[in-house]
């Protein structure tokens, strides 16, 4: 399968958890994860052991010495870390073991994204898988911990998905210099895009002050109107499927954070043409 068509997939399997906690609840006890969410949470967990199998692959073509035996090792340890939460995903699983597996995992994923990018731009190829492998923990975690009734983890998941718009707003807004070309109205979408950038990076910084949900609302709201304006210029192009993959990125996340947040009225969506 394409690497976008097995993105779409995880994609629209988590985008099952827009729905409020309940709306699938029966008579399942409130800390157990639905058979319908166990399955996204297992496709994500194997959507990320791919990712990190070919960061690890490229640790070894492209590195050597000291190096490359040390990010392998954290690859290694990672990928344990993987496996042993893929054997915890059993019918019935209740997210707070989950975490206790998950979470060392995590940090000893950020530990070796972070020794990635301390290697520089030069290295793009380990670049480009470690950000695969990036966007990949982060589906795992919104898999995970999306409509968790205790809401032990809501500030966790809005300060990771901020991030992660931020990530993919500059990653949408680099694509559409490349991907426009001589597209009629380029410069508007991307002096939209270009404020979409600026708006999700502004409201991930304000996350971290203290702040009821009604801050957080309001910080939202350029993001939301940012958003809104370059739906509107996107929803007329017919781009490149690198271009909508990126595009699809932005308006996943965004439409997460609007749940997250409980912003009322109609959401700025993307409109798929082909």
């Amino acid at each position: 399968m394409s690497t976008i068509g097995r993105y779409l997939l995880v994609v629209l399997g988590v985008g099952l958890f827009a729905a409020p906690p309940h709306a699938h609840a029966g008579n399942r006890p409130p800390d157990k994860l639905s058979g319908e969410q166990l399955a996204v949470v297992q496709a994500a967990a194997r959507e990320l052991t791919r990712d990190l199998e070919h960061l690890q692959e490229d640790i070894i073509a492209d590195l050597a010495g000291r190096k490359e035996q040390t990010l392998y090792r954290q690859a290694d340890a990672a990928l344990t870390g993987i496996v042993h939460l893929q054997k915890s995903l059993k019918p019935g699983a209740a997210r707070k073991d989950l975490y206790d597996v998950f979470d060392p995992m995590d940090r000893m994923l950020h530990e070796l994204l972070k020794a990635v990018r301390d290697l520089g731009p030069d290295q793009r190829a380990l670049q480009r898988a470690a950000d695969r492998v990036d966007n990949a923990d982060e589906e795992l975690h919104y898999a995970l911990a999306a409509g968790d009734p205790t809401g032990v983890r809501t500030k966790q998941l809005l300060e990771r998905q901020a991030r992660a718009l931020a990530v993919a707003a500059l990653k949408l807004d680099r694509t559409a210099e490349y991907a426009l070309g001589a597209v009629p109205g380029r410069s508007v979408v991307q002096g939209d895009l270009r404020k979409l950038v600026d708006a999700a990076e502004h409201f991930q910084k304000s996350l971290a002050a203290a702040g009821e949900q009604k801050d957080r609302q309001r910080d939202f709201v350029a993001v939301n109107q940012a958003w809104g304006r370059a739906v509107q210029g996107l929803n007329l192009l017919k781009g490149s499927r690198y271009l909508l993959h990126s595009a699809i990125r932005v308006n996943q996340i965004h439409e997460r954070l609007f749940r997250l947040l409980g912003i009322k009225g109609e959401r700025p969506n993307l409109s798929i043409r082909t």
